[in-house]
């Protein structure tokens, strides 16, 4: 019921939930934020029983298990298991989601969300009600290395989250937090950010990297001074350069993450080397088609999500795979973070992490993709599934309706397209959402 309770929260004004920033965490996310909190691991020595727990359960409750997963092994043989399955994709996902869904979940004790966008095909996926409340007690692990208290501290938040009425920003009581209209921060209109800093006390902030260099670049521009404690990097990448220059200039605890939607690998950098630590008691991480320096296809399985138990899930990315000191690594990951940008003007950008389609739509099409030759124009390209009820007209009308907040300030061209072969591919021949001319 998660997805029925996030709409009844988003049509209510934030001001009549100001009451939730109180109460215990363990009630707002569930009983599963405050068991996983006690069981939250990078310990190596725990992967094969964890991995025995999610393919026994893949294999009695979904199809993909029943028709791949072999019966009656132990767990010294799992990792002989895992090498032989199938690599999944996000396409297997798009075009028969029911063949890996879980048998036990239905609208009651689940619920659809949609993919990022930044370079892979946004896909509709299925996710536990249960796995909300256990990736809240490893995200609030994760920030809790810069004296972080969800209760005690107010934080920014800089990520694809348009007003409406074109609000600068919104407080969101559930988190205790300062949500910024991205899509309107300008050097204009900086100041009045600056100011809520100053007046509520703001220590922390969270948000897309590409949008914290943004804001940087106003406070540097206008002179503003600030000091910030921490600051929680999520959903792109960042060079050591770039975070380098953000902990010179906020002067605070820089902290950066690595996951999907999907919920199949979480993984901490602790010292802003590009070298992520695996949450053990999340997922696991393998390397597809490694070469002589196990640089490869980064695989997950994920170890919270029985609505939608991934096994060997290509996550798009690329990188290497280190074990030392009993944990596990993820290095030199490489892929679709921080790739794609559409451009209002030369100064402005805004990442296509942040056009996520609503789930009910997603079901109703394979593929978009996005076109950009101009400033601020920019054309998509749309591939509905043959199976839609939609008319080609209805499709279009969501469409313009999702994304007219987000982009009000683009002129859009939109197009529905009956083959895939219109669809322009990468190198590899795969679908990539946006086709950038601009350079």
């Amino acid at each position: 019921m998660l997805d029925k309770l996030k709409y009844i929260y988003s049509s209510v004004r934030a001001e009549n939930f100001k009451v939730l920033r109180f109460i215990p965490d363990r009630m707002l996310f569930g009983s599963s934020y405050g068991k996983f909190k006690k069981e939250i691991s990078f310990d190596k020595k725990i992967v094969a029983k964890n991995l025995l727990g999610i393919l026994d359960y893949s294999r009695k409750h979904t199809s993909y298990g029943i028709e791949n997963i072999p019966k009656d092994f132990s767990v010294n043989e799992v990792f002989d298991v895992l090498n032989i399955l199938p690599v999944i994709t996000s396409n297997d996902l798009s075009n028969n989601l029911d063949y890996f869904q879980s048998k036990e979940f239905n609208k009651y004790n689940s619920y659809y969300t949609t993919t990022g966008g930044s370079g892979r095909n946004p896909t509709n996926v299925l996710l536990s009600n249960e796995s909300f409340g256990i990736e809240w007690a490893h995200i609030h692990h994760i920030w809790n290395v810069s004296g972080y208290n969800k209760r005690l501290h107010p934080k920014l938040t800089l990520r694809g989250n348009p007003l409406e009425c074109k609000k600068l920003f919104e407080f969101n009581p559930i988190y205790n937090e300062y949500v910024v209209n991205t899509y309107k921060m300008s050097q204009d209109n900086f100041h009045v950010f600056f100011d809520l800093i100053i007046k509520k006390g703001i220590k922390y902030i969270h948000g897309y990297p590409s949008l914290l260099k943004e804001f940087c670049n106003y406070a540097i521009n206008g002179n503003f001074k600030l000091k910030i404690d921490g600051v929680f990097l999520g959903s792109e990448g960042l060079s050591v350069n770039d975070r380098s220059v953000l902990k010179d200039f906020l002067k605070g605890e820089i902290v950066s993450w690595y996951g999907q939607t999907e919920k199949v690998i979480l993984a901490q950098d602790f010292v802003g080397n590009n070298k992520y630590k695996v949450f053990t008691s999340y997922g696991y991480p393998t390397i597809h088609n490694a070469n002589e320096n196990n640089f490869g296809e980064i695989l997950g399985t994920t170890f919270v999500n029985k609505a939608l138990p991934l096994i060997n899930y290509s996550t798009g990315d690329f990188g290497s795979l280190i074990e030392k000191e009993n944990s596990i690594y993820l290095e030199n990951i490489k892929g679709r973070w921080g790739k794609d940008f559409i451009y209002l003007t030369s100064n402005k950008k805004i990442s296509t992490t942040t056009l996520n389609l609503h789930s009910l739509i997603q079901k109703e099409i394979l593929f978009y993709q996005i076109h950009q030759k101009e400033y601020g124009k920019i054309n998509i390209k749309i591939l509905p599934k043959k199976s839609t009820h939609l008319s080609a007209e209805q499709i279009v009308d969501i469409f313009k309706k999702e994304f007219k907040i987000k982009l009000d300030d683009f002129e859009i061209d939109y197009k529905i397209i009956e083959s895939s072969k219109e669809i322009l591919r990468s190198i590899r021949g795969k679908m990539i959402m946006l086709v950038q001319e601009i350079r």
